[in-house]
């Protein structure tokens, strides 16, 4: 059974390889990733931007997978930040 994932979770998309804080839910149909989807993830990546993904393309990570994801693409987080993005975890 894969695991739940709730808001403030950090998650990777495992096909697009983004990483970011699970900010909620969206149910706009036009945003949906899948076809058939009800509802998807709003996922908040470190520079802040929200880009939305299907549930079941998410998979739960560790702080460290956010710090070295917001470094790759050059955004540099304090621990603070860090904390503060993983509030719901």
């Amino acid at each position: 059974m894969a695991e739940s994932l709730w808001v403030g979770h950090f998650v990777r998309h495992t096909a697009n390889g983004f990483v970011g804080v699970h900010a909620g839910f969206t149910r706009l149909t036009h945003l949906m990733e899948r076809p058939g989807d009800l509802k998807a993830v709003r996922v908040e990546l470190p520079d802040g931007s929200i880009k939305v993904a299907s549930e079941r393309s998410l998979e739960r990570v560790g702080a460290d997978e956010f710090r070295q994801y917001a470094a790759k693409t050059g955004i540099s987080l304090t621990d603070r930040q860090v904390a503060a993005a993983g509030r719901g975890a």
